[in-house]
């Protein structure tokens, strides 16, 4: 074909067609600002027919719309101004989701000639690409938040290790185990100061501190159905088991580390009252600061987030308690992951609080279950 030769010229009727077809919004205005044409697409993005729109101008159609206004602007800029190319993005709410538009006005003209027709406009679906966009700013965003709060669990347990010698020596004293106390303490402050770092904007540390009336009840009576299974697990262990011919008995109360009895009601409450201080700064650290934001890491990364959240929790729960006794180390454990399941099902530290101080007042306080060990 000799490149000098004209190309063929499109019947109207294919025209009309493929702008008809057109997944863009396709819109024509006249120098006055009097709509032309609107093709489908662009009817169904303004929710509008081209019987009722052509024929008005744009102030007409478009101002009474709303959310509209960039729209309207680019359009009206470019009747006045038809020598030079507008651009706009929009973003309108259709069907409970977003359409992304980018708006291009451009000088229609009569080809061949200088003849001014009016304006193109062509409106380009860019929902797609910019959802894309959206998506891999969020993977990368979790992926920096993952690492963050990984170097923060690493720093936590880091810093515990150190702080280790001196917890143990605290743990020594006939009064009371102060050393997890103040461990713990030490962590949750941490915790949440890294935390934030990790992810400022994250509602992962959940605070809700109102729970439903069902998930009080429900934990109460987990609680007390492990009361009972403790108990019936100390009566067959001293039914097994006999000291200088003596079976120790069910209730032992409260046990100091060396093996004496409290009779003080004064050192009693004074314990009790420190060891619920603790329970609370425990579920704060180990629910809040720990469990929450791993389960929002892993949550669509692994099936069972919640749980494998609660597992890695209690696992880290445990190492906490490994300086006191090995014993201890994997009594907490069974505790720990019923707390970490109520704090899955209610969303609030409230309820494994409840559970945590139930339990852990009767087996330390009641049933003397850690008896000659080193308190939690």
């Amino acid at each position: 074909m000799n490149n000098s030769e004209p190309l063929p010229k499109l019947p109207v009727a294919m025209t009309d067609d493929i702008v008809a077809s057109s997944t863009d919004g396709i819109i024509t205005i006249d120098p006055q600002g009097i709509l032309t044409s609107c093709n489908p697409r662009a009817e169904k993005i303004f929710g509008l027919r081209a019987a009722d729109v052509v024929g008005k101008t744009v102030a007409e159609v478009f101002v009474p719309l709303q959310d509209l206004d960039a729209f309207t602007d680019c359009v009206l800029e470019a009747v006045q101004r038809p020598d030079l190319e507008h651009v706009a993005a929009i973003s309108l709410e259709r069907d409970n989701s977003i359409l992304h538009l980018n708006v291009r006005a451009v000088l229609l003209s009569r080809r061949g000639s200088d003849e001014r027709l009016g304006v193109l406009v062509m409106l380009a679906d860019e929902s797609e690409r910019v959802e894309l966009l959206k998506k891999t700013a969020e993977r990368e965003k979790e992926r920096a938040a993952t690492g963050r709060f990984i170097v923060a669990i690493l720093t936590i347990f880091s810093l515990f290790t150190l702080l280790l010698e001196p917890v143990q020596k605290l743990a020594r004293a006939k009064f009371y185990d102060l050393g997890p106390v103040v461990a713990l303490l030490t962590l949750v402050i941490i915790a949440y100061f890294i935390d934030r770092w990790a992810a400022p904007n994250s509602t992962a540390f959940k605070l809700n501190l109102r729970p439903r009336s069902r998930d009080v009840i429900e934990s109460i009576l987990w609680s007390l159905g492990f009361c009972a299974a403790m108990t019936a697990g100390k009566y067959v262990l001293l039914g097994t088991t006999h000291t200088n011919g003596q079976t120790a008995p069910l209730f032992a109360f409260l046990v100091l580390d060396d093996g004496t009895h409290v009779r003080s009601p004064g050192l009693f409450l004074a314990a009790l009252s420190i060891y619920l201080v603790s329970v609370v700064f425990q579920q704060f650290a180990m629910r809040c600061a720990i469990q929450a934001p791993l389960q929002n890491f892993l949550t669509g990364v692994i099936g069972p987030a919640g749980w494998v959240a609660n597992l890695v929790s209690t696992l880290l729960f445990a190492v906490l308690h490994a300086h006191l006794n090995p014993v201890v180390s994997l009594a907490v454990i069974a505790p720990s992951l019923l707390w970490g399941w109520l704090f899955m099902r209610s969303g609030s530290v409230v309820t494994p609080i409840i559970s945590h101080a139930i339990i852990g007042v009767y087996a330390i306080f009641i049933l003397g279950i850690f008896a000659g060990l080193d308190q939690i």
